[in-house]
């Protein structure tokens, strides 16, 4: 009867060694730990507008302008990215242009090709528009919407921080300059005339 005792004991002393040293996490849960430990929006932002900016393709401002006052709903369809089941719309687009004005949130601009005028945005710098209009990332990809979100954040601390400030210095009016970047349309309320290009790239012509 004591060899019995025995071997229970041993194995029930395993046993309670055994569950102690076992800690279960739902697998979510470690997804989760792993993407945050792992995943750097600011990094990924960076090396995005270092080494993959320049291959984005783009369209020439004149031509997006036209076409949207066109048919806003079927080029926007057809040619724009939008994030679910939103009527936001998303674009990059690009143009020569020259400085009419200099206001405090945005510089308002002629285009060379047809002499439309865009603002181009030098304060409040926000929103998806530069993430959603170059798909530089896809929210599938992602374990949780945080990091998809820090990647808007992070790259508009890009425009914010490093692209603006020189060019806010130098620029004046009369100035001939080109442009790429984002713009953000609502095609269930579009306003034409408020739209705002988030810039990517920024040059003055000398």
């Amino acid at each position: 009867m004591k060899k019995p005792l025995t071997y229970f004991l041993i194995a029930l002393i395993l046993g309670i060694v055994a569950y102690n040293s076992v800690y279960i996490k739902k697998l979510d849960d470690v997804k989760k730990e792993q993407t945050k430990a792992t995943f750097d929006a600011k990094t990924y932002a960076n090396d995005f507008f270092n080494s993959k900016l320049e291959t984005v393709s783009s369209t020439a401002a004149a031509d997006f302008l036209n076409n949207i006052k066109a048919d806003v709903k079927g080029y926007s369809e057809e040619n724009g990215n939008k994030l679910g089941i939103s009527t936001d719309y998303y674009f990059i687009i690009d143009g020569n242009a020259s400085v009419v004005e200099i206001e405090d949130e945005y510089i308002l601009v002629t285009l060379d090709d047809d002499h439309q005028k865009m603002k181009i945005a030098t304060d409040f710098i926000f929103g998806n528009a530069i993430r959603e209009g170059t798909q530089m990332a896809h929210i599938g990809d992602y374990q949780n919407t945080m990091d998809y979100n820090n990647i808007s954040v992070e790259s508009n601390n890009i425009v914010r921080e490093t692209i603006l400030p020189p060019f806010i210095q130098k620029v004046k009016k009369s100035d001939s300059l080109y442009f790429k970047g984002a713009v953000r349309l609502n095609t269930k309320k579009p306003k034409f005339e408020d739209l705002r290009v988030i810039p990517l790239v920024l040059k003055i012509k000398k």
